[in-house]
C-alpha cells in the first residue's frame, strides 16, 4: 500500500513539474537568455579559500560581466583590490536564513552593490517555485534588480548529466556561461569541496574536512560527478578562450 502511495506521489510531482515548465503558460518564470553574454568577457568568482591565489594579477573589474555566487558580495569586500568591486550578476540559492544560509539579499543590499540581475537556478520542486515567486515579489516591492531562473530544460539536462543529483550553484553558473556565446570565460575560486571556503563566505566550514562533511551531510551534491561534468563542459565549449584558476586545475585533476 505504501509503495503505491509513493508511486502516486512521484507521478503527481512529475505532472506538476511538467505543467509548471510549459514555456507558453502564464505561470512560466522569466528565464535568462544566454545571448546576454554574446561577444563578452565573463568572469565567475567562486568562494574557495584559494580564490585570491587563483585570481592573482587578473583585473576582475576589467571584465564585461562579473558573476558572483551566494554570499560572494560580502566576500568581495574583504579584498576588493583583488576580488573586484563590481557584481553584475549574482547567482543565489535563496537560502537567506538558517544554518545553511547563503546570505541575505534584500533589495536595498542588492541596489547598494549595483547588482543588475539575480539568478535562482531552480524551478523543479513546488518549494523552489514558491521560493522564487516570493523573492520576485519582494524585489519588485523594493524596486530591486530583476530575478530570473535558468531555463528548466537546461537544468534538467544538467541534473541528468550528474546522474540525477542537484548541481552546485558554481556548476550552474559555469555550465550556463560555457554554453553561451561568450567571447571569453574566466573561472576562479573552486576546489570541488576539497578545501574550506574563503573567510566570511561560510564560516561554519573551518577546514577541508569540514568542506567534505558539509557536502556529504547535505546529500544533494556529488563533487566527483561535478568534476567529470566540469571537465566535459570545458572540453566541449564553443567559447574561444577559457581561463581556469590554477587551483581549479589542480583540484580538478586530483584524486578525491
Amino acid at each position: 500500500m505504501k509503495a503505491n502511495f509513493r508511486k502516486l506521489d512521484l507521478a503527481q510531482r512529475r505532472l506538476r513539474y511538467r505543467l509548471a515548465s510549459l514555456p507558453w503558460a502564464p505561470w512560466f518564470p522569466p528565464t535568462v537568455d544566454p545571448n546576454i553574454f554574446r561577444g563578452k568577457r565573463v568572469i565567475i568568482i567562486g568562494p574557495a579559500e584559494t580564490v585570491l591565489e587563483d585570481i592573482g594579477e587578473t583585473v576582475v573589474d576589467d571584465y564585461d560581466v562579473v558573476i558572483r555566487l551566494n554570499n560572494g558580495i560580502a566576500l568581495s569586500k574583504t579584498s576588493p583590490e583583488t576580488l573586484g568591486r563590481r557584481t553584475d550578476i549574482l547567482l543565489h540559492n535563496l537560502r537567506e536564513t538558517g544554518d545553511r544560509s547563503a546570505g541575505e539579499i534584500p533589495s536595498t543590499y542588492l541596489n547598494e552593490n549595483n547588482v543588475n540581475l539575480v539568478i535562482f537556478p531552480h524551478w523543479q520542486s513546488l518549494r523552489q517555485r514558491n521560493t522564487f515567486r516570493n523573492k520576485r515579489a519582494e524585489l519588485e516591492r523594493g524596486l530591486g534588480p530583476l530575478i530570473k531562473v535558468l531555463h528548466p530544460s537546461f537544468m534538467e539536462d544538467l541534473r541528468a548529466s550528474l546522474g540525477g543529483t542537484s548541481p552546485t550553484i558554481g556548476l550552474c553558473a559555469s555550465a550556463f556561461v560555457l554554453s553561451s556565446p561568450a567571447k571569453e570565460v574566466a573561472i576562479h575560486g573552486f576546489t570541488f569541496f576539497q578545501t574550506k571556503y574563503a573567510p566570511t563566505y561560510n564560516d561554519v566550514v573551518k577546514n577541508s574536512e569540514d568542506a567534505k562533511n558539509w557536502v556529504r551531510l547535505l546529500g544533494a551534491h556529488d563533487p566527483v560527478s561535478e568534476k567529470i561534468v566540469f571537465r566535459d563542459l570545458v572540453s566541449n565549449t564553443h567559447v574561444s578562450t577559457v581561463k581556469l584558476g590554477k587551483n581549479i586545475q589542480k583540484y580538478l585533476n586530483a584524486d578525491d
